[in-house]
């Protein structure tokens, strides 16, 4: 008779429970020497960002965390946590500063001093080739009086004739170099060198960008975190919201949804019980004790601040009222199904 009366009653499910952040960022490193920074979202379910580096093997490299990354004090959202020093990138970026100062210097030369000494230069050149000239001419002059008075060959006048020729082409040389010094002295120079300063500070950029990624800068606003493995360097955590992963029967499934009430009971904490909501039903089966399982987290809501992340709760979530023989249904229905 009493399967059959139109009586519901409660159906609460019963499992165990572990307490998360809401976020957490966690800095770790591997038996490889690499270096990762994972942040987690674990009111969604999801890794939001996830950075590695890996080193050559004969690059000397260590990791520093900041000063103020003491277990219990708070960091916010911009804060370096700490950064990786690279013997390798911090040679190379002091040899390629360095050959960018001598480069500039050099184009520096060539623009003031190094100018002023090739117009001068230009100029002597042009003057003595002007001198040369005018010597000529004076001999030019004896031997066209000499030709006239028929005491040289038309042959010998001819060779001092092209002489002239030759010291006026001086004359032009000296002239057009003159002009290029007053206008630009080494142009071509000057632009390799100048081409060379733009890769120079290309590649400076470049590793400043590298070395800028070296540095941990936290991503969230939270507690630093007391952690006892020697693989993981960092865990900061957001103490503004709690999550608990809670592992839920397989044949349970259907009857979960958002929203349900969840009760947290933790041992040893000065409150016995915590509630929550279901926030996320996972889409994912696990294998758990020999039996199935998925996988819910629920936001909990009066949590004091003594909690510990990671403590295991015993945990009930509060389903839709069901018949007395839909209840007993549920409890006998076979596990694997």
């Amino acid at each position: 008779m009493l399967l059959v009366l139109p009586v519901k009653i409660p159906f609460t499910i019963s499992s165990h429970a572990k307490l998360f952040h809401g976020k957490e960022w966690i800095i770790s490193k591997d038996d490889g020497g690499r270096i990762s920074a994972v942040l987690l979202d674990r009111i969604s379910g999801l890794t939001e960002n996830y950075r590695l580096h890996q080193f050559d093997r004969q690059d000397a490299v260590r990791f520093e965390l900041h000063s103020s990354v003491v277990p219990g004090n708070h960091i916010q959202t911009g804060d370096t946590v700490g950064r990786i020093y690279s013997t390798r990138l911090s040679r190379e970026y002091i040899s390629l500063v360095g050959d960018l100062a001598v480069t500039r210097a050099s184009v520096g030369l060539y623009l003031s001093g190094e100018k002023e000494a090739v117009i001068e230069e230009a100029q002597n050149r042009l003057a003595y080739a002007e001198q040369q000239l005018r010597g000529h001419a004076r001999i030019l002059e004896r031997q066209r009086e000499l030709h006239d008075r028929e005491l040289i060959s038309d042959e010998e006048l001819d060779i001092v004739v092209q002489q002239k020729q030759l010291y006026e082409i001086n004359i032009r040389v000296a002239e057009s170099r003159l002009q290029t010094a007053l206008t630009g002295a080494k142009d071509e120079q000057i632009e390799y060198l100048n081409a060379k300063i733009q890769a120079l500070e290309d590649q400076i950029r470049s590793l400043e960008q590298t070395l800028d990624d070296y540095t941990y800068v936290s991503p969230i606003d939270g507690i630093v975190y007391h952690t006892f493995s020697p693989d993981t360097l960092a865990l900061i955590g957001d103490p503004e919201m709690h999550v608990a992963v809670i592992p839920v029967p397989f044949r349970y499934r259907p009857y979960i949804i958002n929203g349900q009430q969840v009760r947290l009971r933790i041992p040893g904490n000065n409150i016995a019980t915590c509630d929550g909501t279901v926030h996320l039903i996972g889409n994912t089966a696990h294998l758990m004790n020999g039996g199935q399982y998925f996988m819910i987290s629920a936001i909990i809501d009066n949590l004091d601040d003594g909690y510990l992340p990671g403590i295991m709760a015993s945990a009930s979530i509060k389903t839709e009222p069901v018949t007395i023989r839909e209840y007993l249904l549920r409890y006998t229905r076979p596990i694997f199904n």
